[in-house]
Order: C-alpha cells, then sequence, then structure tokens
C-alpha cells in the first residue's frame, strides 16, 4: 500500500507539479529509496521535443570534456550516454544519429526514437541490429531494468561481463512513462543496479535501462550541471525543445567523418 501512495505522488509530481512552468523538458528533484534522485523529464508528444544521441567532437574513438560539449551542442538538457572502452574510447553500444550508424556495438539493450515520437527498447543480445530508417536515433547501453512495467535484471543475456557493473555505484538511468514521458535520471550515492530498477519503477517508467555511471556519471538541466563527472566522455543523449533549436546544432552531433566499428564487451 505505501508503495502505491509513494508512485501515486511521484506520477502527480511528474505529469502536474513538475510541469507547472508549462514547459515540455522539465527538472524536479525527489527522494527514493533512501536516496536523492535528479529526474528531467522531457513531453515526447510535443512535436518540437527532439531526443538524439551526440558523440564527441571529433567523433567515435574521440573524448571531449562535458561542458565543451554542452558548449558545442547547446542542449535544453543532456545526460550521459552509453559505456566505452576506457582505452580505445569506443562506445560498446549501438549508437545511430540522424538515421546513420556512426558506431556498431556489441553488448546492450537499443533504445531507439521513431520519426513520430515513440519509444522502442530492443533488448535483442549483443547485437542490437537497430533499423535506421525507422530509427533515426538509437543508443543502446544497459543493463535493462524495466521491461512492460515489471522490474526485470539479467545483464548476462545482454552481454555485460564487467563485475564493476554489479557494485554499488552513482547511477544514471532513461526510461519511458505509459503517457509517452522520457525520464532522464542520475542518483549521485552510490546504489546498486536492483535499486535504480526500483527508482525507475516508483517514477512511473514502463520500460527502462541503466545508461554509463560512476565517473561518467552526468546530467545538464538549462544552463545548470547537475551531475558533474569525473572524466571525458565520448557521447552524450541531448534533448532539444524546438526543432528550431536542434536544427542549428544537427552538423555537430556525429562529426564527419565517422567510421562504425565493433567494440569490445564490456
Amino acid at each position: 500500500m505505501r508503495r502505491a501512495y509513494v508512485s501515486l505522488f511521484i506520477c502527480l509530481l511528474l505529469s502536474g507539479f513538475a510541469f507547472a512552468d508549462q514547459g515540455t523538458v522539465v527538472y524536479s528533484k525527489v527522494f527514493l529509496r533512501g536516496v536523492p534522485v535528479n529526474v528531467i523529464t522531457a513531453n515526447l508528444n510535443s512535436p518540437d521535443v527532439v531526443v538524439t544521441p551526440a558523440v564527441a567532437r571529433h567523433g567515435v574513438g574521440t573524448s571531449e570534456g562535458f561542458g565543451s560539449m554542452l558548449s558545442r551542442l547547446q542542449p535544453a538538457a543532456a545526460i550521459t550516454g552509453t559505456f566505452f572502452c576506457m582505452k580505445s574510447l569506443i562506445p560498446v553500444g549501438d549508437i545511430v544519429i540522424e538515421g546513420r550508424l556512426v558506431n556498431s556495438g556489441c553488448v546492450g539493450t537499443a533504445v531507439c526514437f521513431t520519426r513520430d515520437h515513440a519509444v522502442v527498447f530492443n533488448s535483442g543480445g549483443p547485437s542490437a541490429n537497430p533499423n535506421t530508417a525507422m530509427h533515426p536515433a538509437v543508443v543502446a547501453s544497459g543493463p535493462r531494468l524495466v521491461r512492460d512495467g515489471v522490474f526485470t535484471l539479467d545483464p548476462r543475456s545482454e552481454g555485460f561481463r564487467d563485475r564493476a557493473l554489479f557494485r554499488q555505484a552513482a547511477r544514471t538511468a532513461l526510461g519511458i512513462t505509459a503517457n509517452n514521458k522520457l525520464i532522464l535520471v542520475t542518483v549521485k550515492r552510490p546504489i546498486y543496479l536492483r535499486k535504480l530498477a526500483h527508482i525507475m519503477l516508483e517514477l512511473g517508467a514502463v520500460n527502462a535501462v541503466n545508461l554509463d555511471g560512476g565517473s561518467s556519471t552526468a546530467m545538464y538541466y538549462k544552463g545548470r550541471i547537475l551531475s558533474h563527472p569525473g572524466r571525458r566522455l565520448t557521447n552524450l543523449i541531448v534533448v532539444y525543445e524546438t526543432l528550431g533549436d536542434y536544427a542549428k546544432i544537427k552538423p555537430g552531433l556525429a562529426p564527419s567523418p565517422v567510421v562504425a566499428v565493433t567494440s569490445s564487451k564490456s
């Protein structure tokens, strides 16, 4: 019963109070499961909102400071994307930008954004094989935290082997609600993946995945860095409130030339 009340309160917060400023991309901070949680909610029912991955200034296999990426990309909101190899700097998951496969990964669940503002979660195993014609923006990360409104956590089935993933760490996640609101989440206090999955459920996510966390945990909202990473990053997930803002930045999302590569398993 207590969980039902908590979930109701969070849903009201995300659908009502958090949108008091009438914005399509809004921020709130809540306290769940004993930890403070940063939540950015993007209303994908708005035809103006665009969500897409972005890679470092010099393309796949390079890194860039978080502040530099924000200055260059000018998003309304941003969060850490998928994991990457610390040696090669190559992301471990598929990344599609503007219908172009810029990185071919080997692990994770693909979060696919369709042209009609729907989000599809493809847990197809070690290779997500994104359909770039149907999904102009894709980022594969993981493991999956929530599937069809139910807790789910099976990292090995998605190709994840790194034991560090199973320790307590700062966390980052992405989810979608039943009413098509995208939820971007960071938790700075170290927690296990299991707790992160329950947090996403209590926030109303019907599907959710873990993103790169630990020292890579990063979140930005309208001029304010909410979580500053401890390292340079190779990719982000960025949100724009207007098509005009997105159009101005689009050429810089995936600098050319970019060669799709196959990365090593996490």
